[in-house]
């Protein structure tokens, strides 16, 4: 055994021991719903902008509702709430993911229970007590229900190979990633 101030050198322990082990998922709420998260990059070109996401991932967390919330349809109290000629009434910060592990930024979009949601704002990393995570807003771009089965978008599926954010151990966000 080894000592602080000891002249031994300490043992490691090779990182090649939990290497192959399957992933075995823990029973807190970090690890209640899984979703697809589909970064995205912009391309400016002379004929405007465009999101390009070519790649999709699986990605453990839990989903909270904001239903309750108050402000719905508003950021602050004192906002106009009538419908205007163009545009309408928008969702503001509908679902909030609380997850172990985010590699995307504000240009991703999520895929929960057959909707599509914006990030909204960027992904904030809460560091207090044990239960270390990234808190990301959510808003939801459109309600597909009203939209006719045949016609709604369908959500990417991740390739078999595609890592799982929230199953790398150690590993938080993009800048942990060797």
């Amino acid at each position: 055994m080894a000592f602080l101030f000891d002249d031994e050198p300490k043992e490691e322990k090779p990182s090649y021991l939990y290497d192959n082990e399957p992933f075995e998922k823990p029973q807190t709420i970090l690890y209640g719903d899984k979703v697809i998260v589909v970064p995205r990059t912009i391309h400016r070109t002379a004929h405007g902008v465009e999101y390009k996401g070519d790649e999709a991932f699986w990605c453990w967390c839990s989903i909270e509702g904001r239903e309750q919330q108050a402000g719905m349809f508003s950021i602050s109290g004192s906002e106009d709430k009538s419908p205007q000629t163009s545009g309408g009434l928008r969702e503001v910060t509908v679902k909030q993911i609380l997850a172990p592990e985010w590699h995307a930024d504000i240009h991703a979009v999520v895929w929960y229970d057959g909707d599509m949601y914006d990030v909204d704002g960027a992904a904030e990393h809460r560091e207090h007590g044990i239960t270390h995570h990234w808190d990301v807003k959510l808003r939801r771009i459109a309600d597909w229900s009203q939209i006719p089965e045949a016609l709604r978008p369908r959500a990417p599926v991740p390739a078999e190979d595609a890592p799982v954010w929230g199953e790398t151990p150690g590993v938080s966000g993009w800048h942990e990633l060797s």
